[in-house]
């Protein structure tokens, strides 16, 4: 006969609260529903053409209100105050008021301060599960002993869903922590049969143990309250709320085998070190560990939680989530310990410490242009500094590129940021000319940048003024791992000097190699289409200007 007890709704944790969190933490009233039966008589209030949830808001906030009768065919609601023995009537549902038992809310209250991992919304949506719970599990006029029984024969038999409906149903009627908590078992229980339902009867059974947890005095027995509330917790994605609840079941009652369990939850989900790292390839080398958490901003002087194999290391966090020992010496190993009661920034420490063990590799070979533009006079002083490590030979490309081919360059960003070895590909024949190949000499001085002068004579001899581009490479290394550098400039005897004023656009040019003012070139006003806006000839004194219309476009 119980066979057509089922769910009428799921309370899931992203549903809207029905109450604020300042309201009471256990309803002061809850329902005990049953099918296809009438309450005769007693009638003090009815309405007509409404919902069962409406019926159910109108008997719960009239303090005369002691039980109702929903009739679901046409959506009548008759309110009522000590009606007579139920009677079968089909299409309808009868409900009986009962009030929370005396001490229950006090007992919350002081319990909830114990859960403060768990947000707001999740303690409202566990009241509207205990609220909701008799349109959930129906009665249907069974005693809570009766309930049990079906709900153990039917564990017995290995239906777990329906053991979870016959427990929510004695919970209805009890309202026990003790009752809630194997409600709660049951529903986790149940989640690993129910197939594409399992999170719905895991949310639910994390809903369950709060109550449980909120009703119950037992140390002992909110301990295990615990351990159901921190596996369902886990299988639904809150797994570091999973490490603060068997923490608190660990504060309760210490035991080995839930401190087993804390030990694996904290490895997968508490405040750790979830990766460290070597950074060699810099002047000062350092070793840094990465958080699960956010650190403290400010406040905590964090060398003290790290043990350093010597002195003169410092310790170093970034603001989020690293932590990093510096001072350190190339071609060494160090291991620095990460001390227990490491602070994070939401309150949590670190359980354990961790040691780390670690070599500081010599840099890798590098090459780099520590400018990025350049104009080098036409002649024999033209030069360019190159900054390297760890090399003492460079492989040199240079290119050419014409004037015709300037646009499509900084179109294709080649001037704007290091080339790509596959960007080279496209470069080489098509918008640059390789002139000249060769290599270069340069200083080493182990682990530190060393910057060296490139003398240009010799590969721009013969060359004409334009852009260039000189690439340098170290011999031998993969192009992805050890990017080439690149470099480019003009060269020109041509320094131009302009000013802008209400009167028009003054040009100025002069050699850059004697400085002379530069008679009779011809300058050019170019527009960003580029277009030639307007030509002018500088005098003897080297000096053009452009009408200020031209300036405009």
């Amino acid at each position: 006969m119980r066979a057509f007890i089922s769910a009428l709704c799921f309370c899931l944790m992203t549903a809207t609260p029905l109450v604020a969190q300042d309201g009471p933490l256990v309803p002061p009233k809850r329902l005990i529903m049953s099918q296809n039966v009438d309450l005769p008589g007693g009638d003090i209030a009815s309405a007509f053409d409404t919902t069962l949830e409406a019926c159910e808001k109108a008997c719960l906030t009239n303090t005369r209100c002691t039980a109702f009768t929903f009739n679901t065919r046409n959506g009548s609601c008759f309110a009522k105050a000590g009606p007579s023995a139920p009677v079968t009537y089909q299409g309808a549902l009868s409900a009986l008021v009962l009030q929370s038992t005396p001490g229950t809310e006090d007992l919350a209250r002081r319990l909830r301060g114990d859960l403060a991992f768990l947000g707001a919304n999740d303690i409202d949506q566990a009241r509207n599960q205990a609220q909701e719970l008799g349109r959930t599990h129906l009665t249907n006029g069974f005693t809570e002993t009766e309930h049990m029984q079906a709900a153990a024969e039917a564990e017995r038999l290995g239906n777990l869903e329906q053991a979870a409906r016959f427990m929510g149903a004695a919970v209805n009627l009890t309202d026990s922590g003790a009752d809630w908590a194997e409600y709660a078992r049951l529903l986790f229980a149940a989640s690993d049969t129910a197939g594409s339902n399992a999170r719905p009867y895991r949310v639910r059974a994390a809903l369950a143990s709060t109550n449980a947890y909120l009703r119950t005095q037992n140390p002992a027995l909110r301990h295990s309250i615990l351990l159901t509330m921190a596996r369902a917790l886990e299988q639904i994605g809150r797994g570091r709320d999973t490490v603060q609840a068997l923490r608190l079941a660990q504060a309760l009652q210490p035991r080995d085998d839930t401190s087993a369990l804390l030990d694996d939850a904290i490895g997968k989900y508490g405040f750790r070190i979830v990766e460290n790292a070597v950074q060699a390839d810099s002047v000062r080398p350092r070793i840094c560990a990465t958080f699960s958490e956010n650190l403290v901003k400010s406040g905590v002087d964090y060398e003290s939680f790290v043990q350093l194999p010597e002195p003169g290391l410092t310790v170093t966090s970034d603001g989020a989530r690293n932590l990093c020992v510096e001072g350190l010496m190339h071609g060494a190993r160090y291991t620095v310990t990460f001390r227990e009661g490491l602070p994070a920034a939401d309150g949590q420490a670190m359980a354990k410490s961790v040691p780390i063990t670690a070599y500081v590799r010599d840099r890798a070979a590098s090459v780099r242009f520590p400018g990025r533009a350049y104009v080098l006079p036409k002649g024999e002083g033209a030069a360019l500094p190159v900054e390297t490590v760890n090399t003492d030979k460079l492989a040199l490309t240079l290119y050419r590129v014409t004037d015709r081919n300037l646009l499509r360059a900084f179109q294709n960003g080649y001037f704007s940021q290091p080339m790509n070895d596959w960007q080279e590909q496209n470069f080489d024949g098509e918008v640059g000319r390789n002139l000249w190949t060769g290599t270069a000499t340069v200083g080493v001085d182990i682990n530190r940048d060393v910057t060296t002068r490139l003398p240009m004579a010799e590969a721009l001899q013969g060359q004409p003024a334009g852009i260039y581009g000189l690439k340098a490479a170290v011999p031998g290394e993969d192009p992805y791992e050890v990017a080439a550098a690149w470099q480019w400039f003009i060269v020109s005897d041509l320094g131009l000097t302009t000013m802008s004023g209400v009167d028009g656009l003054h040009v100025f040019v002069r050699s850059l190699g004697t400085a002379a003012a530069k008679v009779g070139a011809t300058v050019d006003l170019v527009s960003t289409a580029n277009e030639v806006l307007g030509t002018a000839t500088t005098d003897d004194m080297g000096y053009a200007r452009f009408d200020a219309g031209l300036s405009r476009g």
